[in-house]
Order: C-alpha cells, then sequence, then structure tokens
C-alpha cells in the first residue's frame, strides 16, 4: 500500500507542478489582456475618428461650391479671351497706322529728294 501512496503522491506533485506553471502562463497571458480602460481609450479614439467622416451632405455640398467655382472660373476665361482680342485688334490697327504713317513718310521725302 505505501507503494501506491508513493505512486498517487508522484503523480501529485507532477499535477501540482503543471497547475502551477499553467497558473504562471495564465497570469503572464492576462498581462496582454485589454481592460475596460484600455477599450475605452479606443472607444474614445475611434469617435474622434468617426467626427472627422466626411457624411453623403458634405460631399454634396463640396460638388456644389465645386460647380460655382467652375461657373465662374469659365466666366473669367471667357472676359480674359474678351479683352485680348480687344487688345490683339488695338494692337493691330497701331501697327497698320505706323507702317502707313511710315510710308507716307518714305515717299515723302523720295518726291523730296529725287
Amino acid at each position: 500500500m505505501d507503494d501506491q501512496i508513493t505512486q498517487l503522491d508522484r503523480r501529485l506533485i507532477s499535477v501540482e507542478k503543471d497547475v502551477a506553471t499553467l497558473t504562471a502562463e495564465s497570469e503572464h497571458a492576462r498581462l496582454h489582456y485589454a481592460t475596460k480602460e484600455d477599450l475605452a481609450r479606443v472607444e474614445g479614439r475611434v469617435a474622434v475618428i468617426q467626427s472627422n467622416y466626411a457624411t453623403k451632405e458634405d460631399v454634396a455640398e463640396l460638388r456644389t461650391e465645386i460647380g460655382a467655382v467652375e461657373l465662374r472660373l469659365t466666366t473669367k476665361i471667357a472676359d480674359l479671351e474678351g479683352k485680348v482680342l480687344s487688345m490683339e485688334n488695338r494692337h493691330l490697327r497701331w501697327t497698320v497706322g505706323a507702317i502707313v504713317a511710315v510710308a507716307g513718310i518714305v515717299l515723302a521725302i523720295v518726291r523730296t529728294f529725287p
């Protein structure tokens, strides 16, 4: 019977060692678990991130503003093209006038000094 008790004692000692090892491992694993405070911090960050999301209304507003800016830009470009065209015509008139004036001066000089 002593033999059986010794064998049982060895088995219990082995089980106790395994339980102690498992307990230590589980304590070590618990250090890496998330706590309620950790989750609350993460939820706070998520709320801040979600508050920065653009909604469909925001996107629609931006599209409307972009359309208005495009319209104003198109109008300004058309005005600028009109001004360039008028300056081009004005420059052409001055150039033709200058050529006629120079031709008249050259003709007057040629007639004066034959």
